[in-house]
């Protein structure tokens, strides 16, 4: 079966494309930078290795989902259902890669200020806390995706509960860090847990969202739902998300000044020595 899609549904996939395009051109370039000053990795560092890191970054993933998503709009006025179905997953999917960052700008506050692996600033456990709950976002994601694609309640019902339990841990724990860490990070570790606070509320309807697109009416429907709510709740709310969390790895990890030289230097003579 094909449907006619809104003019306002095209108008919002050209947006999406334009502006995931361009986040994607940014984080590139300074995501490349930051590996390349700061590498935290235990593999030698090269830039072929700085790329790929840079270019599957968790925001360069989203800005591919949505790059693909979008242009799977715009190829067809007239898509089909499985499309349709298609689409809708790539918008509900792509809420695990901004888990995932949180994640990781998280670590990166940790370690701002140094270079080179293992010299965060958090103990053990809390870094483990950190990397854990990715794994039960992905598990919340793709149970909410799988039981609304082959109309099983029960697996979405069980995603959208870990997903809630798994906002409400970040949440507490981004505030524990909040009051805590100017006995543990450095300034701009701080920063950085203050920017990614910020992102939190946004973060949240974004989720809501996502839980709507599952149980809601069918104007929270992405594909011929309503477009306000669409641009709204989805859009807009990962361009701030985004935004925040990028501000926050940038204040963490600056692109500029003469640390990330001397770190390169150092690594040359390193190399050259060997």
């Amino acid at each position: 079966m094909e449907t006619s899609l809104s003019v306002g549904k095209r108008e919002i996939a050209i947006a999406e494309l334009v502006i995931f395009s361009l986040v994607f051109i940014i984080q590139l370039s300074i995501r490349f930078l930051q590996e390349w000053r700061y590498w935290h990795h235990k593999k030698r560092q090269s830039s072929a290795r700085c790329l790929l890191y840079s270019w599957f970054s968790m925001i360069g993933i989203l800005s591919q989902i949505r790059i693909a998503s979008s242009a799977m709009v715009l190829s067809t006025s007239t898509p089909t259902e499985s499309m349709l179905t298609a689409e809708s997953s790539l918008q509900s999917v792509g809420l695990s890669p901004l888990f995932f960052e949180v994640s990781l700008v998280l670590l990166r506050c940790g370690q701002a200020g140094e270079h080179g692996p293992g010299k965060s600033k958090y103990p053990k456990s809390l870094r483990v806390m950190m990397h854990g709950f990715r794994f039960p976002v992905a598990v919340a994601i793709i149970l909410g995706v799988v039981g609304g694609s082959i109309e099983m309640p029960a697996l979405g019902k069980a995603g959208s509960i870990v997903l809630i339990v798994v906002f409400a841990f970040v949440c507490g724990l981004v505030s524990w860090l909040a009051v805590k860490s100017r006995t543990i990070l450095t300034l701009a570790g701080r920063r950085g847990i203050l920017l990614i606070s910020c992102a939190l509320p946004f973060l949240l309807v974004r989720v809501i969202y996502f839980l709507l697109l599952e149980y809601g009416p069918s104007k929270f429907n992405p594909a011929y739902g309503d477009i306000g709510i669409l641009a709204g709740m989805g859009l807009v709310m990962e361009i701030f998300i985004v935004s925040f969390l990028m501000a926050a790895r940038t204040v963490a990890e600056p692109i500029s000044g003469s640390a990330g030289m001397k770190h390169i230097a150092s690594i040359d003579e390193e190399q050259g020595g060997n």
